[in-house]
């Protein structure tokens, strides 16, 4: 299974340069994508981010949700169920790397829910996450 960070996931639906490799990375996988709350929030404020910075209007923000939404009901995608108390004890743990990564809270999640969903894959287009998921035994791309 697949575990896709929000640098990942909006590729899916913003056109940029990695944009086809993650869906050819998706197409290979046959169980619908978990999608973390974390995740879901991320995706959510990114795309709402991007209409203050003048890159998307809000029209297009709204089909974009849409688009997700409908994804989710046809089962494209799974709304991961993670264990609360045990996403914090791994946070705290997995948070003694930011002395030596750099990494941002949500990064933190982020390989937090995919180590309790015992993903196969990880994938992430933001170096620090990239080294977190590593050193914690997750194969990266």
């Amino acid at each position: 299974m697949i575990y896709l960070d929000t640098s990942a996931f909006l590729k899916l639906y913003i056109r940029e340069k990695e944009s086809e490799t993650v869906q050819h990375m998706l197409a290979a996988q046959r169980e619908p994508v978990p999608i973390a709350d974390v995740l879901q929030l991320e995706f959510v404020n990114s795309l709402r981010l991007k209409v203050f910075w003048g890159e998307l209007d809000a029209p297009t923000v709204t089909h974009l949700l849409s688009l997700f939404d409908d994804r989710v009901y046809r089962g494209q995608y799974h709304i991961a169920t993670i264990e609360r108390i045990r996403l914090l004890s791994d946070f705290r743990t997995l948070s003694l790397h930011t002395q030596s990564i750099g990494c941002r809270s949500l990064d933190i999640l982020h390989v937090a829910c995919a180590l309790q969903l015992n993903v196969d894959t990880f994938i992430t287009f933001d170096d620090r996450q990239r080294e977190l998921a590593s050193r914690e035994g997750l194969r990266v791309t």
